[in-house]
């Protein structure tokens, strides 16, 4: 993916004429520099942007540097999962730059961020968690791998376009026996980029830390992430007598989520929003800002 394009590159990809493209820049629309012999130049990050905030779906922006024909039919027909062996190769290495370039594709391609990571960045992170407990992998590789996507993760944020602040904010964190916090941070991510100010505490977050945040900062909306559970019993009853009570306490809203969470705990844990599934964040998150 190149760094930079010109405006006849932006005309091309899209299917507009280079005045448009050379007005869209001076209206701000389009971040740009110059040369300096007056040329225009515009950052990938600039393209990305544009690219998110007016949900558009411009494969070519990637794909046409992709030398398989079949993997760009397929990325143009909306095709995410064709892109993961990549991903799951780039990840393998630890290479952040080869999981930022797929994730780029991937977004362009389909500019939803929940759907993107439901649908190409979880399968690899299962697929890699899968061969490291089969003995497959050793722990240096999984962490390399883990280390490569939530650098990429990071790195994406700023490409991305982010709504101007709603006047809501939502605190995040992992139970405090769960080291996994990257569904965490897709979660973040996309909250940031619906206008709300986040406030990110974690993996292992002390039940006690997560209440004295809640507390201190008064969020409007508490996402609480537990894929791992050692022991259920222990867990409710942490969440229903220390962590729902502050979130009441403040006039917030509490949504739990990890593996089979519905199943597990709907009829014992006291939260308003329960969730199996990062999906159902798009709706939490709409949901909440009614409240």
């Amino acid at each position: 993916m190149k760094s930079t394009y010109t405006t006849a590159d932006l005309a091309e990809l899209f299917e507009v004429n280079e005045s448009t493209v050379k007005r869209w820049a001076d209206q701000g629309h389009l971040e740009c520099i110059k040369t300096s012999g007056g040329h225009r130049r515009f950052p990938i990050r600039s393209v990305l942007k544009y690219v998110h905030e007016n949900r558009l779906s411009i494969p070519n922006l990637d794909t046409k540097l992709h030398s398989d024909r079949n993997l760009r039919a397929s990325v143009v027909a909306g095709r995410v999962d064709v892109l993961e062996p990549d991903l799951l190769a780039a990840m393998l290495k630890g290479n952040c730059e080869e999981v930022l370039r797929t994730l780029r594709l991937g977004l362009v391609a389909r500019p939803d961020l929940l759907h993107l990571y439901h649908d190409l960045v979880f399968p690899p992170l299962t697929e890699v968690g899968e061969r490291w407990s089969r003995g497959e992998l050793t722990v240096d590789v999984e962490h390399l791998a883990t280390h490569a996507v939530r650098d990429a993760l990071q790195r994406l944020q700023g490409e991305l376009f982010q709504k101007r602040y709603n006047g809501k904010t939502a605190l995040l964190a992992a139970y405090e026996e769960d080291q996994h916090d990257l569904s965490l941070r897709c979660v973040n991510q996309y909250l940031a980029t619906q206008g709300w100010r986040t406030l990110f505490l974690g993996s292992q977050t002390p039940t006690e830390s997560l209440v004295f945040s809640i507390n201190r900062n008064k969020p409007n909306l508490v996402i609480l992430s537990a894929l791992f559970i050692a022991d259920e019993r222990t867990f409710a009853d942490r969440v229903n007598a220390e962590i729902v009570p502050a979130v009441r306490s403040v006039g917030a809203k509490l949504a739990v989520g990890g593996r089979n969470i519905v199943g597990r705990f709907g009829e014992v844990i006291a939260a308003d929003f329960l969730s199996d599934c990062i999906l159902d964040h798009a709706r939490i998150a709409a949901e909440s800002l009614n409240r």
